[in-house]
């Protein structure tokens, strides 16, 4: 059964992670639980509050996706992330919907995601992801 368990985090795409991690820690007062590279792009994930998550991905590669997003764009929101129970139900209750989901990808255990274009979600990409998430908070904590 599809299940939205949750938001899990709001996704930023920056230029200069240096400027916006400035932004986040001095205004939001987050506090940086992670910075790793994935698939040639950069995340780094904020905790915010009583347990808000937000993101920033960046790139120093010019043609990568997160640099043609903010030529076309400019910075800012990129994606909204939930964290469901099961990915591939929920790629079955969204094309049951008629809706078209792509990128999906369940060959990582620790991963598993799938994304809808944003002329079907409201004008904003949405990324599903399952994950556990007992494993990701572990990472955060050897911070």
């Amino acid at each position: 059964m599809h299940r939205v368990e949750k938001l899990d985090h709001v996704g930023f795409a920056v230029k200069d992670k240096g400027r916006a991690h400035q932004f986040l820690t001095e205004v939001l007062g987050a506090i940086e639980v992670m910075d790793m590279e994935w698939g040639g792009f950069r995340f780094a994930s904020y905790l915010v509050g009583s347990g808000s998550m937000l993101e920033l991905i960046y790139s120093a590669d010019p043609k990568n996706f997160v640099n043609r997003f903010i030529e076309r764009r400019g910075e800012g929101i990129h994606h909204l992330t939930f964290k469901v129970a099961d990915i591939e139900a929920t790629v079955k209750h969204l094309r049951s919907l008629g809706l078209n989901p792509f990128d999906i990808n369940t060959s990582n255990p620790m991963w598993k995601e799938c994304y809808l274009h944003p002329r079907e979600a409201l004008g904003t990409l949405i990324q599903f992801a399952e994950f556990p998430e007992e494993e990701w908070a572990k990472l955060y904590q050897q911070r």
